[in-house]
């Protein structure tokens, strides 16, 4: 596994104008945090970087189970204002946070039956393709377009897509998932475990979801981040009987193609700090062979943080 000194220079959402108006999105302008034990704030950071004023733009925003290039679902529609050249907006949205029942601990849950869990969410998804989008573009017109002046803020939405952490009884108090802005026929992602906690001198076992079902494919990982003296290595564990990985289960080699035959993956990211250590960013680069793209799943690793964590192997 190759250890990166740094990521690689991320490519923002842009959308260009026939005016020369330039609207970005990074990565970075993509945040989002717990207002509430049901309540997930998400704040999206939308620039000009163009030479002329932009029309109001329309952005969608969908959620996703943490992961990379796993599939979303209708979260929100939001309404950019008009922009002049240097001006930055932020777009404000609140969420509702599903508690799905936890399938059983993260040590008895077969892989598989996650993938299946997440795949159907019944009681999030929209009930026919494209109904949620619909809700919320019925919703959109009704409140009519956003004034330009101070923070837009928009309070109705559809839920968030399950914390697949607390699916295995690890429950958080920071939602973990992806947020995916699009804007036009551009996208831009977020995909952020934040504040979870780690255990000093132990194996910590995190996961999350790589793929969609039904589309066969293969993937390729780096890990970015990690400090010198943290040790980690990752896992497919999808046709695993359990998550937990033991003596004879052999990690990802550097830039090794990783088939995922039936189009998603479960990948545990193990990571042992040594018995004193401090908070670490740890990034996992995840790319895709069909299409040479990659997303990028961030963990935030506190040993200090709140709630049950990283299981402990």
């Amino acid at each position: 596994m190759t250890v990166l000194e740094k990521a690689p220079e991320l490519t923002e959402l842009s959308l260009r104008s026939n005016l020369e108006a330039e609207l970005v999105v990074f990565p970075s302008d993509i945040t989002f945090h717990d207002l509430s034990a049901d309540k997930v704030e998400i704040q999206i950071k939308v620039s000009n970087k163009g030479q002329r004023r932009s029309p109001p733009t329309v952005m969608r925003l969908e959620s996703a189970p943490l992961g990379a290039f796993v599939p979303g679902r209708p979260l929100a529609i939001l309404s950019a204002p008009p922009l002049e050249p240097g001006e930055s907006h932020e777009l404000t949205v609140e969420a509702a946070r599903p508690h799905p029942r936890p399938l059983g601990n993260f040590d008895g849950v077969p892989p598989k039956s996650v993938l299946t869990a997440l795949s159907a969410a019944p009681d999030e998804r929209p009930a026919q393709p494209g109904a949620g989008l619909a809700a919320l573009l019925k919703l959109f017109r009704r409140q009519g377009t956003p004034q330009p002046a101070g923070k837009n803020t928009v309070s109705q939405s559809q839920p968030l897509a399950p914390d697949v952490f607390e699916l295995l009884g690890r429950e958080q108090p920071h939602w973990a998932g992806n947020i995916n802005v699009f804007m036009g026929k551009s996208a831009v992602e977020r995909h952020v475990a934040r504040a979870l906690r780690i255990y000093s001198g132990r194996t910590n076992l995190a996961i999350f979801m790589v793929g969609g079902p039904g589309k066969r494919d293969a993937y390729a990982f780096d890990l970015v981040g990690l400090r010198p003296d943290w040790k980690a290595a990752l896992y497919d564990v999808t046709d695993a009987k359990a998550l937990v990985t033991g003596p004879s289960d052999a990690p990802f080699q550097e830039r090794q193609w990783v088939e995922a035959a039936a189009g998603n993956m479960v990948v545990v990211l193990a990571v042992c700090p040594p018995l004193v250590c401090e908070e670490g960013n740890v990034q996992v680069q995840v790319t895709r062979r069909s299409c040479q793209k990659t997303a990028v799943v961030e963990f935030n690793l506190d040993p200090t943080a709140q709630g049950t964590g990283c299981y402990v192997a």
